[in-house]
């Protein structure tokens, strides 16, 4: 069984360094209808759980590309530089933090790109939020840690209710447009 499981972490792995960059929804909302797979809500520990397998699938792309690259330095030179930047990439990655954190410059971007890494990629946190939040989404306790963290990436937050999405989206014509005017009353009335 953890087979199976470790198979598609490493499927849904390879899947992400194909996309662009990455919007990772993180639970700021206390329901008790709602399990939480670790008890409680704590949106830092779930950034940080997944962040964490992103920067470990890093660190084994360039462990391999530096083995390579020195491989190839006997024959060629110019792949000094390459386990340079990848040193580089890595030690930041050791530290915990993810490669987007790093400045580099156009020539290091240039072996930036070709090792895909899953922590370049540009990320944006949706911050799921309950309907009772919405209107004080900005004083959000949850909320605010998550723009907290996501500062340190050059990350940006939106605070979103899934749920009101969701219905939403099932929705239709009138339906649609009689949902949307009740959320847009709601919120007039109550500021």
């Amino acid at each position: 069984m953890q087979v199976k499981e470790r198979d598609f972490g490493n499927q849904f792995l390879s899947h992400i360094r194909e996309v662009d960059s990455i919007c990772e929804v993180v639970r700021c909302f206390e329901d008790s209808n709602v399990v939480h797979v670790d008890g409680g809500i704590a949106p830092l520990r779930d950034i940080e759980t997944i962040n964490l397998e992103l920067i470990l699938a890093d660190i084994e792309t360039v462990d391999k590309k530096i083995e390579k690259a020195k491989k190839m330095l006997k024959a060629d030179k110019k792949y000094a530089f390459e386990i340079e930047v990848l040193e580089k990439i890595k030690k930041v990655l050791e530290s915990g933090k993810s490669a987007r954190t790093i400045d580099f410059s156009e020539e290091e971007m240039e072996i930036v790109k070709d090792a895909y890494l899953l922590t370049t990629k540009p990320i944006l946190y949706i911050a799921n939020i309950s309907e009772n939040q919405i209107l004080e989404a900005g004083n959000d306790k949850f909320v605010n840690e998550v723009k907290e963290y996501a500062k340190t990436e050059n990350a940006k937050v939106i605070p979103l209710c899934v749920k009101i999405e969701e219905e939403l989206s099932s929705l239709e014509g009138e339906d649609k447009k009689e949902m949307l005017e009740a959320l847009r009353t709601r919120r007039i009335r109550t500021r």
